[in-house]
C-alpha cells in the first residue's frame, strides 16, 4: 500500500467572512486562532465569554498538495485511492479540486473517502468546509426534542443529534468551547487490495497454552491477493515466536504461542506484549499490504455469580480475581488534538505509581487516540471503556443516527478490541441514572424502549460481533435484575454515589456502603496557589470572589468545599492555606472511601473515584491539576490503594479501634502488624505488635481491636468483624488528645502507616512541631530525606515550585517515634538540581491556620 500524508503541507483556516490564518493539522479552529493570537487563552480568568464567536461561525480548511507520483501510477494502474480522515469534527463536506466528494457528520468515526476522477496528476486543491453545527441541532431539536443535563447555553439546545464530543459543550468541571477541525491524521491511500481489519482472538487452555485464532478482510481486487503471512514477534526483543501462511481467501488461521508469557494487571505480574504482522501477498510474491497489532496474552472475564449478598461483579484475570481500583478519565484538553504523548505518559504512570490498575473512560469525552491505550498496556491498567454516550437522551428513533452510530461503534472495537488493557465495553453514562421513563418520551426522560434499541440491542450486537470477548454492560451505573430505575444496587451491578458530594452525609457515612462495585464517586477541591494564580489577578484570589465562582462549574461547590472544610479543620489563616485545606479535605472523603472499599472485598470488589485528571484549571475533582500538579489524593491515593495495606475503623460507641490488613498481592504474605496510643505531643501511652502468620491475597483481615477507653491498659486481639457504624464526631471529646498509629512490617519493612483518631483534625490538641530533616544521596541521582518531628505532625506537606520534582510521599503523617523516609527525584529523569533542598519547603499541616 502507498500513503501519502497531507498533514506536512501548508494548510489555511478560512473564516466564512474571507479573514485567514495559517493552520496545522492535525489540529482545531481555536488551536490556530490561539497560535495566531486571534483570540485569548481560554483558560484565563473569563475569557472563554469571549471566545463564543468561534462556534457561531463556519469555517474551512485549504489545502494545495502534489499528487504523489507512484500513488498516481497506481491509480492508472487500476488501484482505489481514498483519502483517510481519522477524525473531522463534526459536521464535513470535503471539496477535492472544487469536486465535492463527502459529507460528514460523525467526530469518532475514521472516514474512507475515495477520490475518484477527482484527484489530478500534478498539483490539487482540497478544500474541508465546517458549517457552524448550532443549526444543525436547532433543527433536530425542532424534529424531536432530546433532554439533557449539562446544557450551559441555549444555543448547544439539541447537541444530542451532534455526535461530538458531549464536554465540549461544558461539563461541572470545564469550559464551554465547542470547536471544529481536523483533529486526526489526514491521509490518502492506494492499494490494489489491502487488510480492511484483522481479527485475532485468544484460546487459553486449562494447561496453560495459549493458541491464536486470526481472521481478516480484504478490500479490493481479491483476486490478486495470493496469501497470507502471520509472524508473531516478542515485542520487547523482536524475537519470532511463531509464524504462519494461509490462501487469502481463507480468511482464518490457527497458530499455537510456545512458552506463552502471560499479560497481567498492574500489580499481578508482568506486562509481556506480542507483536503480530499480517501481510498480505500478490500472486508473483510481493507484499501489497501489511497490518502491525500488538496484543498481550491474558484471559480476563467479568465475574457475575450468586453469593451470598446478590450478584458479585469482579474482574479475574487469567484465574486470579482482581480488587479493580483506580479513577475516572476525563478529556485532558477541552481542544484533543493538541494532547501530546507526554500528557499521556505522565498522567498514566502517575495512575500505575500509585498502585491503579483500571482507569474508566468517561462516555463524554472521546475514544482516546491511540497512545493511551498504548500505555496502559504497558502499564498494566486496565481500560472500563464507555461509548462515547453520556447524560443526554438519544434519538435512536431515527434510523440515520442509528447508522451513523453503529458505523462509530464498529470502528471503536475494531480499533481497541486487541488491547490487552481492555476490560470492558459500557453503553453509556447515567442515562438510566434518571433520563429513561416508563411513561416514554417527555420533557426529562426518553422511553425504555427507545433506549433499549440503542444501549441493549445495537451496541451489545456490535461488540458481541466486532469482539467476542470483551463484556458489555450497558450503562453505568446498571442494575441488571430487579427495576432498573435502581439504579444503585447494593445486591448487584455497579453504581455511581453521590451522597456526600451532592447529597450532604459525612464523610464516615460512607462506610455504610455495601454496593458490588463503585464505578464512580467523588469530592471537590481546589488546584494549588501556583495553578489558581494561572487563572486570577491578585484581587481575585478570595474564595468567594466572582473569578473563583466562575471557574466552579458545579453550582453551589465553592460553599460546598468550604462547608466540609470547616467541618473538619479551623478556618485557615489565609488565602493559600485555604486552598491546600481543601485538598486534604477532598483527600480524607475518598480515603475514608477506597479504605472501607478494602475492608468489604468479596462484597464491594472494585473502587474507581471521579476524577483523575483535568481540562481546565478551576475547582473539580480530580486529583492531578490540569498541569499535571499533584493534589493530595493523589498522593494519598499512593497509600489507600497500596498492594498492602493497614487501615482502622474507630468506634465512639465502645471507644475502640479496629485495626484491618489488605492485600491486593498475587501471593500471600507474612509480616508484623504494630501499633500505638500517643498523645499529640508524640508521647507513648500503650504499644504493641502481633505476628502476621498468613494475610491471604485479594483479601482483608480484621487484626486486633484495641479498647482505648481510658480505665484500660491492653489490647484485645480482634475476635470477629463487627459492624462499623458511622458515627459522628461529638463537638468535644476527651479524645482530644489521643492519637492510635498502625503499620505493617514485612520482610523487616515497614509497607504501610495509617493514623487514627476519635477527635476531627480540627478538635485535636495539635501545637507546632519542630521538624528535622537529614538529607544523603540516594539512588540514579535522586535525594533521599529523611524527616522527624518532636511531637505529632499529621499531613506534613512538601511543596517545591519546581515542577520536575517528584516526592515518593506527601502529606504524610510524624511523630517522634515514626520517621518518614522520602525519595525525591526528577519526573524527566534529568539529574537533581544542586540547590533543590532549598527549593523544597516542609509545612506542619498547623501552619494553616497557626
Amino acid at each position: 500500500m502507498l500513503q501519502q500524508s497531507l498533514t506536512s503541507y501548508p494548510w489555511t483556516l478560512q473564516h466564512s467572512d474571507g479573514r485567514q490564518w495559517p493552520a496545522s493539522i492535525p489540529g482545531c479552529v481555536h488551536t490556530d486562532l490561539l497560535a495566531a493570537e486571534a483570540i485569548p487563552d481560554p483558560w484565563y480568568r473569563d475569557n472563554e465569554a469571549a471566545i463564543t464567536w468561534v462556534h457561531e461561525s463556519d469555517w474551512s480548511y485549504h489545502c494545495r498538495f502534489p499528487c504523489d507520483a507512484a500513488l498516481w501510477q497506481k491509480l492508472q494502474a487500476g488501484a482505489q485511492v481514498e483519502l483517510v480522515a481519522e477524525g473531522l469534527d463534526t459536521l464535513a463536506i470535503v471539496f477535492l479540486n472544487n469536486q465535492e466528494i463527502a459529507r460528514c457528520d460523525n467526530m469518532f468515526r475514521t472516514w474512507r473517502i475515495p477520490v475518484g476522477t477527482a484527484l489530478q496528476p500534478g498539483d490539487n486543491d482540497l478544500r474541508i468546509v465546517f458549517p457552524c453545527p448550532i443549526p444543525h441541532m436547532q433543527a433536530g431539536d425542532a424534529r424531536h426534542h432530546l433532554p439533557a443535563w449539562n446544557l450551559y447555553h441555549p444555543d448547544f439546545t439539541g447537541k444530542s443529534w451532534l455526535r461530538k464530543m458531549g464536554c465540549a459543550f461544558g461539563w461541572d468541571w470545564g469550559l464551554m468551547a465547542p470547536t471544529a477541525g481536523i483533529w486526526r491524521p489526514l491521509r490518502l491511500e492506494c492499494a490494489l487490495c489491502r487488510i480492511d481489519h484483522v481479527h485475532i482472538q485468544q484460546l487459553h487452555t486449562s494447561t496453560g497454552g495459549v493458541e491464536l485464532d486470526i481472521s481478516w478482510a480484504l478490500e479490493g481486487k481479491h483476486s490478486q491477493a495470493g496469501r497470507i503471512l502471520v509472524q508473531v514477534n516478542e515485542d520487547s526483543t523482536n524475537t519470532e515466536v511463531a509464524a504462519a501462511t494461509a490462501p487469502a481467501e481463507h480468511g482464518t488461521l490457527r497458530l499455537a504461542i510456545p512458552q506463552p508469557q502471560l499479560w497481567w494487571p498492574n500489580g499481578m505480574g508482568a506486562q509481556p506484549l506480542y507483536r503480530v504482522d499480517i501481510m498480505v501477498w500478490d500472486l508473483q510474491g510481493q507484499e501489497m499490504d501489511r497490518q502491525v497489532t500488538r496484543i498481550g496474552l491474558r484471559h480476563l472475564e467479568l465475574i457475575r455469580e450468586n453469593d451470598e449478598w446478590g450478584e458479585s461483579f469482579r474482574f479475574r484475570c487469567n484465574g486470579r480475581d482482581i480488587f479493580a481500583k483506580g479513577a475516572n478519565w476525563i478529556p485532558c484538553d477541552i481542544f484533543p488534538s493538541r494532547v501530546q504523548d507526554e500528557q499521556y505518559d505522565r498522567l498514566l504512570e502517575a495512575a500505575a505509581q500509585c498502585h491503579m490498575n483500571m482507569i474508566r473512560v468517561w462516555g463524554g469525552g472521546i475514544y482516546e487516540l491511540p497512545r493511551f491505550y498504548q500505555r496502559c498496556d504497558e502499564l498494566g491498567i486496565l481500560v472500563w471503556q464507555d461509548f462515547m454516550f453520556a447524560c443526554s437522551t438519544f434519538p435512536s428513533f431515527d434510523a440515520d443516527f442509528m447508522d451513523n452510530v453503529r458505523a462509530e461503534a464498529v470502528d471503536a472495537v475494531r480499533s481497541l478490541r486487541h488491547h490487552p488493557c481492555l476490560a470492558l465495553w459500557c453503553g453509556n453514562n447515567e442515562i438510566e441514572q434518571g433520563l429513561v421513563s416508563d411513561q416514554g418520551w417527555n420533557d426529562k426522560s426518553m422511553s425504555w424502549q427507545d433506549y433499549r434499541l440503542l444501549f441493549d440491542d445495537l451496541l451489545a450486537q456490535v461488540v458481541e460481533s466486532e469482539d467476542g470477548s470483551t463484556p458489555y454492560w450497558p450503562c453505568s451505573p446498571h442494575s441488571p435484575h430487579g427495576d432498573r430505575h435502581q439504579f444503585n444496587n447494593e445486591r448487584c451491578g455497579d453504581a455511581h454515589a453521590w451522597s456526600v458530594w451532592f447529597g450532604g452525609q459525612s464523610f464516615e457515612a460512607q462506610r455504610q456502603w455495601q454496593f458490588r462495585f463503585m464505578s464512580e464517586f467523588g469530592f471537590q477541591s481546589f488546584p494549588e496557589p501556583r495553578t489558581v494564580a494561572s487563572y486570577t489577578l491578585p484581587e481575585e484570589r478570595n474564595l468567594s470572589s466572582w473569578m473563583m465562582d466562575y471557574h466552579q462549574r458545579s453550582g453551589p461547590g465553592n460553599q460546598t468545599i468550604y462547608k466540609y472544610l470547616i467541618e473538619w479543620f479551623p478556618i485557615p489563616k489565609d488565602f493559600a492555606s485555604t486552598l491546600w485545606l481543601t485538598q486534604l479535605s477532598q483527600a480524607l472523603c475518598i480515603t475514608y472511601a477506597a479504605e472501607h472499599a478494602r475492608r468489604i472485598q468479596g462484597r464491594m470488589d472494585g473502587l474507581l473515584y471521579w476524577q483523575l485528571n483535568d481540562l481546565w484549571p478551576g475547582a473539580t475533582w480530580s486529583s492531578i491539576d490540569v498541569f499535571g500538579r499533584w493534589k493530595a489524593l493523589q498522593y494519598c491515593s499512593r497509600r489507600f490503594f497500596a498492594p498492602l495495606a493497614v487501615t482502622m475503623v474507630e468506634d465512639l460507641a465502645d471507644s475502640s479501634i479496629h485495626i484491618h490488613c489488605s492485600n491486593h498481592l498475587p501471593h500471600a504474605v507474612q509480616g508484623r502488624v504494630h501499633w500505638q496510643l500517643s498523645r499529640c505531643d508524640g508521647s507513648i501511652l500503650r504499644q504493641g505488635q502481633s505476628p502476621l502468620k498468613q494475610l491471604p491475597s485479594q483479601a482483608n483481615t480484621p487484626m486486633i481491636g484495641l479498647d482505648c477507653s481510658p480505665e484500660r491498659d491492653c489490647a484485645n486481639h480482634y475476635r470477629q468483624p463487627l459492624e462499623v457504624r458511622a458515627a459522628p464526631h461529638p463537638p468535644y471529646s476527651s479524645d482530644r488528645d489521643l492519637l492510635c498509629w498502625a503499620w505493617l512490617e514485612v520482610d523487616g519493612s515497614e509497607v504501610s502507616r495509617s493514623m487514627a483518631s476519635f477527635a476531627k483534625p480540627k478538635h485535636l490538641l495539635l501545637t507546632h512541631p519542630e521538624i528535622q530533616v537529614k538529607q544523603q544521596p540516594g539512588p540514579n541521582g535522586s535525594l533521599i530525606l529523611q524527616l522527624t518531628a518532636d511531637r505529632v505532625a499529621p499531613w506534613t506537606r512538601l511543596e517545591c515550585a519546581n515542577d520536575d520534582i517528584t516526592f515518593s510521599d506527601n502529606w504524610f503523617h510524624l511523630s517522634p517515634h515514626l520517621p518518614q523516609r522520602i525519595t525525591v527525584r526528577t519526573c524527566s529523569g534529568k539529574n537533581l538540581p544542586s540547590t533543590i533542598r532549598d527549593q523544597i519547603r516542609i509545612v506542619p499541616l498547623v501552619e494553616c491556620w497557626l
